[in-house]
């Protein structure tokens, strides 16, 4: 699958907030998206979902404007996480990876057991078997997120969007979402997140995307992106870049030092 930015302009009322993006990702792939606070990312990730409308320019899925896609088609393929933090739900976690099939399941009935049992798998997969039968208004906005992103994944999305999915999270769920976002990229599929961890992006992304102003951005390979250079423009602070080795295995980290 193919997803395309031409030109891409996206605004709120007279105010605009990215202007001419041009991006191409092709599964498998992870790609990540980095940038200041304001700068537009979940403005950028909700055009990508069809929702929030394109001033300008276009978005397409194998050469088709994604405006043109039928909506149930369209998010058949599609999977959303948002950004971290407990919501009100008179659901348990296990109804809640349930919604995530809701395209399939008949509304005026009981899932299938086998619907069940995939849920179930999820939970598992996730290492939250133990949140089953509880309320999600009643979890930590960590095992929440979690919960979420048991949902997306429970209709095994073409492409899967996230919307910085570590947030919340401690280091040990962190990795555990990172592992499984690299391990959908193994599978075929193409992810794209948002992140303010640039190691994350570098350990993890294939492509990154960096913004920095109203049409002022970076697109191209990670290593290539996440640089010293471009952070320090990017975010105005000076960095430090290194290698931490961990036996065999050499990762690249940078770190901010101090405010310009």
């Amino acid at each position: 699958m193919i997803l395309e930015v031409n030109n891409l302009s996206l605004s709120y009322g007279k105010t605009e907030i990215l202007k001419n993006i041009n991006f191409k990702l092709e599964n498998p792939c992870v790609c990540s998206i980095l940038g200041p606070n304001g700068i537009g990312k979940t403005t950028l990730i909700r055009s990508l979902l069809g929702l929030k409308e394109i001033s300008k320019g276009s978005i397409s899925l194998d050469g088709v404007d994604i405006r043109k896609i039928d909506r149930k088609s369209f998010y058949s393929k599609i999977s959303y996480v948002k950004q971290g933090g407990k919501e009100t739900s008179i659901y348990t976690a296990l109804d809640t990876v349930l919604l995530g099939l809701a395209s399939r399941i008949n509304p005026l009935l009981k899932p299938k057991e086998s619907d069940v049992v995939l849920a179930e798998q999820i939970l598992e997969e996730l290492h939250i078997s133990h949140l089953r039968d509880k309320y999600v208004s009643r979890l930590s906005g960590g095992e929440a997120q979690m919960v979420f992103m048991a949902r997306a994944l429970v209709k095994n999305p073409e492409i899967l969007i996230l919307d910085e999915p570590e947030s919340n999270l401690d280091y040990r769920n962190q990795l555990l979402i990172l592992e499984i976002i690299k391990s959908l990229e193994e599978k075929g599929k193409l992810i794209i997140f948002n992140t303010h961890y640039p190691d994350h992006a570098l350990r993890y992304s294939k492509k990154t995307l960096m913004l920095r102003g109203l049409d002022n951005y970076v697109f191209g390979d990670t290593k290539e992106i996440i640089t010293k250079e471009n952070i320090e423009n990017t975010f105005r602070i000076k960095a430090a870049v290194g290698d931490l080795k961990d036996g065999e295995n050499i990762y690249r980290d940078i770190v901010p030092v101090s405010i310009v």
